[in-house]
This record gives structure tokens, sequence and C-alpha cells, in this order.
């Protein structure tokens, strides 16, 4: 596929959530390499987010513009007005949009309807909308000019009938690597990395390898990954009560986690819920056999059920029976890493950097067909319940008091600049002062 070249730098917004300054996952990283890809292509990059600190994102390449929507204007009044301020100031070319809940606080003005964007769904497209059941018909009336971008051809049909008619699907890329897990070594070792909240599926790992763990007592699970402190607690106490501590353990967050990967046996990802599963294609990019849940939307299109991976019913008997196929296999692992290095390739950095800068040019040059050389195609799995999916993620920002808190507490309300006061029994939320 040629890339287009042109001829003079094009001003790009690139607008993502709050947590890009201060988290470390694979959003943030994809929003950085999608800026990267963009800066080194001779393309004029803001990154543009709201969020209470104004320290520029970790790992943002130099060069590219970054402007924090709390600290622009003299008063920050709401993310719409800041954001239809920036518009208007800065007369950007494109606006790309990382997660529709952004594109819908936007609200922007009827001026702009002529300024191509892309919205960008991290995850399976109906997920944002169970999450906000009027943002679907919210979003419409200022759905303008707009291509609608999907991690896996299936997603397509999980999107509104307006968006899908406009759609593309591109996924994330898999960087290729120099070095791969040699299969002759066993490590007794089993990994999994990705972030710790209860989407994840660790207390039904768990669970999982309770059943077999005292058969295999010199194997042993690493959990790398970060999360809220009061959620990871309860992991460590399940550990402890299952008396599995010395065979699960808690390593905290990795900067070099293709190194880590190839220390170890294979991977369990049991989350019920991703978008395209950064960690996991991570670590089937050096060879890594991977175990997954099969209605697990991402995990169920990386993993090929007993070709580079097992994929397991959400069972606990299913799953320790999968994780002690591959515990006591090691020509299954074997064979399942040479596949998996060979699957990998569909997701070659060069190539998916060239669909995206295609699909800008085209957008900036005003073409919003869908793809047609792709046919929307129906996952081959039944998808876990988006509402259950949504409500799981709801309880994670939900914040927890004891009696004594009730009584009297002062707390940062998760996810937000407020605070929350309790004074017996009373329950006051209240704004930050700046």
């Amino acid at each position: 596929m040629e890339i287009k070249k042109i001829c003079f730098r094009k001003k790009i917004f690139v607008i993502s959530q709050s947590d890009i300054v201060d988290t470390i996952g694979g959003a943030i990283t994809s929003f950085n390499n999608f800026c990267k890809l963009l800066f080194e292509n001779n393309y004029d990059v803001y990154a543009i987010c709201e969020a209470n600190s104004n320290q520029r994102p970790f790992g943002l390449r130099e060069g590219i513009k970054f402007i924090n929507l709390k600290y622009y204007g003299k008063h920050f009044k709401s993310f719409s007005k800041s954001i239809n301020a920036l518009i208007k100031d800065e007369n950007p070319d494109m606006l790309v949009y990382f997660f529709p809940s952004l594109y819908n606080k936007s609200k922007l003005k009827k001026d702009f309807d002529k300024i191509p964007r892309i919205l960008m769904f991290r995850s399976r497209p109906d997920f944002y909308f169970a999450c906000d059941n009027k943002m679907e018909e919210n979003l419409k009336p200022y759905y303008k000019n707009t291509k609608a971008q999907v991690l896996f051809d299936s997603y397509k049909n999980l999107l509104p009938k307006y968006m899908k008619d406009n759609s593309i699907c591109i996924p994330n890329f898999a960087k290729n690597q120099k070095k791969f897990i040699d299969n002759e070594i066993e490590h007794k070792k089993i990994v999994y990395l990705s972030r710790i909240d209860n989407c994840k599926g660790l207390e039904f790992l768990i669970n999982s390898f309770n059943i077999i763990a005292s058969k295999y007592k010199d194997w042993s699970i690493d959990i790398w990954g970060q999360g809220k402190q009061d959620y990871l607690d309860e992991l460590i106490n399940l550990t402890k009560k299952l008396k599995l501590d010395k065979q699960i353990h808690f390593k905290g967050i990795t900067k070099a986690p293709i190194e880590n990967f190839l220390k170890y046996d294979f991977c369990v990802f049991p989350s019920f819920f991703e978008g395209f599963p950064m960690g996991l294609i991570e670590a089937q990019s050096v060879g890594l056999p991977c175990l997954g849940l099969c209605g697990c939307s991402g995990v169920n299109e990386l993993i090929i059920d007993n070709y580079n991976g097992l994929l397991a019913q959400r069972d606990y008997k299913d799953f320790a029976l999968k994780i002690e196929k591959l515990i006591t296999n090691k020509e299954t692992r074997k064979e399942f890493s040479q596949n998996t290095i060979k699957e990998v390739q569909k997701y070659n950095e060069k190539e998916i950097n060239k669909m995206w800068l295609n699909a800008i040019e085209d957008s900036l040059n005003g073409d919003f067909r869908a793809d047609t050389n792709q046919n929307s195609v129906k996952n081959k799995y039944e998808l876990f319940p988006v509402q259950e999916m949504a409500e799981l993620t709801k309880k994670q920002y939900m914040q927890k008091f004891s009696f004594l808190e009730k009584i009297f507490s002062i707390k940062k309300k998760i996810g937000t600049d407020k605070k929350i006061i309790h004074i017996f029994g009373i329950k006051i939320t209240r704004k930050n002062k700046k």
C-alpha cells in the first residue's frame, strides 16, 4: 500500500481522556504511538486532554504540542466550552477523538461541521453506549464528517447504523521482536500483565488456579500491573485465604514488558472484557502461548483456540483444566508458540501505520466511505453481556467508606476534582478549590 505525500503541515488535534497525564497502560501507549506517527509524517500534532495535573504525559514525543483544557484560557468552565474555544483559536484541519464520550462531551458548534473527524473505539463499541444509554442519541446531531474506527472487523456490528456506514477497521500493532521465548527451557512460571481491575478476571484466575495449585507446587503465577490499592489488597487477601501466596505473586509495574515475557512459559489473560488487549498481543509477539476466555471481546480474536493458545469457558474448572493442559504439555506449548509468532504478523507495525496514514489523508480529502475490502463479520463466540461489563467497570470507580468514615471523613472522589465529605452520616460532595 503506497502512502500519498502531503505538501505542508496540516494541524491535527488528538483528543484523549484525562489519565494520559498520570497513568501507564495500553491505551496511553497507543495514544503516544499515534501522536508520534502523525508527527513523524509531517503533521502538526496537538495532544489534548482535560486533567487536574498540568504535567506533560509520560512518553509523549518532544515536538508534539500538549494542551490541558483545564489550563487553557483564563478560567476553565467546561470541556465543551474549552474545546470549542481552542478549535476556534487554532483552526485545526482534523479532529481525532480517542473515545466517544469525549466526542459527546465536546458538543461541537455547527461552525466546525466541515472539519473532518475520526472517532476511535478503543474497546468493543457497544460498551460505551451501555455505560451511557443516552450517548447514541445525544451524539447523532453532532456526528458530522466523521469516520468511526474499530479494532476488529466484527466490532462494526456493534456500532449504531449511522456510524457503521462510515467505518473502518484498523487494529493496534504488535512491535516486531528480535527475541523470542526459548521453548526448550521450562521456567515453571506463568505470567499475567495488564491493568489490575475487576474487569480483568483476576479473582476468577486465582479461584481457578486454586483447583490445581496443590498438584503443581513448583509452578507459580506472576501478576504484573497497576490498580487501585484497595482492590489489590482484596486480591492479595484472597491468595492468603486460599494459601496461594507462595505461588501467586503481585509484582507491580514493569517498564520492560517484553523482556519480562521471555522469563515465562505461557500467559494467562482472564479478562471478561477487552478492546484490543495490548498485554496479550505483547505476550504473543515473543511467542508466548496464551489462555483466555472465549466470551471476552478482543481476546477471542487474538487467541485462536487450539492453534496459538486456548480459550476456556467462564467456569473455574474449565479454566483450571486449560491451565493444567499448558502446564503438562510442553510440546503443545511449543507448537502454540510457533503458531503465535506466525499469527502475530497480521499486526505488523509498518502495515498498521500505513493504514492509519492513508485513513487520515482520505478523511482530510473528504473521503468518508467505509472499508471496501473488508466485510463485516460476526464474532464466532457469544460475547459476555455488555450491560454486565458496564456495571463491572462502574464498580471500580465507586468509593467505599467504613462505618467510622461515614461519621467523619474527607476523601477525593475517584476520577474527579471533587471531595466527598461525611459528617455524622450526612454526605456532601463539593468541588475542590483551585
